[in-house]
């Protein structure tokens, strides 16, 4: 395993780095402290061919213009809050709305655009470590609590991506934190519609039109959210709409389970997803992004890309029957994600 650092650039005065890992199975992948990132995850295909999985950027500046959160830890809420507010012990908290009335990804200025604190970077028997840490006052974006946050990043030689969350607070408050991955297995040279997908997930959450949801867990039996087997992104997309962007129920969630996984017929490359979250976010973008990193030519039409994002489910703080965000002082929240990244199939 071979593992680098250097400076990519400065924001408000504040250094940042990147950082490269390759493994001995073939891929590499490079990680920022701008937003606890991670910028590039390349693999070698059966054809020796290195090909971009992952969509980054080419600068820090590009990531602060950015409206689509590319590959960044998004908090103090991933997804959506509705009516940017919530309430803990009969006292009500505004917060930092972004999306009309309603609050996405934790305000105008959440996790994604801080420079974090590099804690740790070393490797050890086959497994870098990379620890980013982030400390985020009260009444940030109008969260309350003085909260501490710890990204931990394992990456490992058999293509593996461990990511671990921790975080404390010093008094209530929401907390959820995911990574905002977009995924292309077959490089970028094609969109994701005949990517093969599989979803452990008996049920999803429908949505209103502003895309939060209505409070139901619905079957996925019957409708085009069954992905319980493994089916091509876009067989059933034209029964919703241009794209997913619903949150799914996940069956059991642990790191022993295989919540979700990913493969792409073509490239032959699989991506297969472990979590201990109960729920996870299908996005699958149909428009370009605004600001695009020149290196990865995006396809010329179709749904470019596919999220899924390991969180808690959107707008829990105001749904009491969801399972609950709430962090107290004492406790820790400590959620984990596996990426695997595999040639010639999934893990089972």
């Amino acid at each position: 395993m071979d593992f680098f650092a250097s400076q990519w650039g400065t924001i408000n005065n504040q250094e940042v780095m990147v950082y490269t890992i390759t493994t001995e199975g073939g891929m590499e992948v490079t990680f920022s402290n701008l937003g606890a990132a991670m910028v590039g995850l390349r693999m070698l295909n059966d054809e020796n061919e290195k090909l971009n999985l992952a969509y980054g950027l080419l600068s820090p500046s590009d990531y602060l213009k950015a409206d689509y959160y590319p590959g960044v830890i998004v908090g103090r809420y991933a997804n959506r809050i509705a009516g940017a507010k919530f309430t803990i012990n009969n006292e009500e908290y505004s917060l930092s709305a972004n999306e009309g009335k309603n609050i996405l990804h934790g305000g105008k200025v959440g996790f994604s655009h801080m420079v974090w604190e590099t804690a740790i970077f070393e490797e050890h028997n086959g497994v870098c470590l990379l620890e980013f840490h982030l400390s985020s006052p009260h009444g940030d974006q109008g969260f309350p609590g003085n909260v501490e946050v710890w990204v931990i990043y394992q990456v490992t030689d058999d293509n593996q991506v461990s990511i671990s969350y921790r975080a404390v607070t010093d008094r209530p408050t929401h907390l959820n934190l995911t990574t905002h991955g977009y995924f292309n297995l077959s490089g970028f040279h094609s969109d994701v519609l005949d990517h093969m997908l599989r979803i452990d997930a008996d049920h999803y959450l429908p949505v209103n039109k502003e895309l939060i949801p209505t409070g139901e867990l619905r079957e996925v039996n019957g409708t085009p959210f069954d992905f319980r087997k493994f089916k091509a992104i876009g067989a059933d997309i034209d029964l919703i709409g241009p794209c997913y962007d619903h949150c799914f129920v996940l069956n059991n969630p642990t790191i022993e389970n295989p919540s979700v996984a990913l493969y792409n017929p073509k490239s032959q490359i699989g991506l297969t997803i472990y979590t201990t979250q109960p729920g996870i976010q299908l996005y699958t973008p149909i428009n370009r992004p605004n600001v695009a990193n020149p290196m990865i030519r995006l396809p010329e039409k179709g749904n470019w890309a596919v999220c899924m994002e390991p969180q808690h489910f959107p707008n829990s703080p105001n749904m009491s029957h969801f399972p609950s965000t709430l962090l107290l002082p004492g406790k820790e929240y400590d959620h984990t994600t596996i990426l695997s990244v595999t040639i010639g199939g999934v893990d089972e």
